[in-house]
């Protein structure tokens, strides 16, 4: 508009427009355009661990029980377990209404950006790099991995795993971990001065599959053949809570 009101206060914008459309860079003007859009709903820095694949679980216990210590499918599965955990808590924080800048994390600096609205067209903006993108393509991304990133009752379980997994110095630790964190529950207070009882299993949140998958997984691993002592432990431990949670799940 510029250009043209400069024309015309020379008396003759018509034939100066050609030559200026001709010097104007259309693909500069739409890289910048379409750079501004897709940060506006930047899906690109937005990652999540998925949840873990059923047949990973099941090989390291039939390896166990065969007594195969096998230190690279222990690794795969417990550090697969810890970011998925991670995801969770960091999600179920940005549900509660503290969302961390997935961008400042990629280069190792961490920020939170408060959700003030609470509206799904609420623009999430980071004070430190200026990432922004809309809570309801956060949320989109986040069921894209199949959804169950809110922790709902089982928060603990995840934050005791991701807090003690990676001090575990020995596969057998590892092991251990990784069985009591998908065999614990949900808990929820039903009446005031008593305690918790388990709802559901957290292995829902963690673990490849549908609800029904997932049930039948863990049975197999409860009955498991020659499974170490502790583990003969985690797993009486399961098969007493389990009568409650299906009574509480009906």
């Amino acid at each position: 508009m510029f250009y043209i009101g400069w024309c015309r206060h020379l008396g003759d914008a018509s034939s100066y427009l050609p030559t200026l459309i001709q010097q104007v860079d259309y693909y500069a003007i739409l890289t910048l355009v379409s750079r501004d859009y897709k940060s506006m709903h930047d899906r690109a820095d937005i990652e999540w661990a998925p949840r873990v694949s059923l047949a990973k679980i099941r090989a390291l216990y039939v390896r166990e029980a065969s007594g195969i210590c096998d230190d690279a499918l222990v690794d795969e599965v417990g550090f697969s377990l810890l970011w998925r955990c991670e995801s969770i808590i960091e999600f179920t924080e940005a549900v509660k209404g503290w969302v961390k800048c997935k961008r400042c994390a990629r280069s190792g600096t961490t920020t939170f950006i408060e959700r003030k609205l609470k509206k799904p067209s609420e623009i999430l903006r980071c004070p430190t790099c200026a990432w922004h993108v809309r809570w309801r393509v956060y949320v989109a991304e986040a069921n894209k991995k199949g959804g169950r990133l809110e922790a709902g009752h089982a928060l603990e379980a995840f934050q005791r795993y991701a807090g003690t997994f990676p001090g575990c110095s020995t596969p057998k630790e590892r092991i251990l971990a990784i069985d009591r964190l998908i065999h614990d529950f949900h808990w929820i207070l039903l009446e005031e001065g008593k305690n918790p009882e388990p709802f559901k299993p957290a292995g829902l949140n963690l673990l490849q599959g549908s609800t029904t998958q997932v049930l039948e997984l863990l049975e197999e691993l409860a009955y498991g053949d020659n499974p170490a002592p502790e583990l003969k432990a985690v797993q009486e431990w399961w098969q007493s809570q389990k009568p409650i949670a299906r009574r509480q799940g009906r």
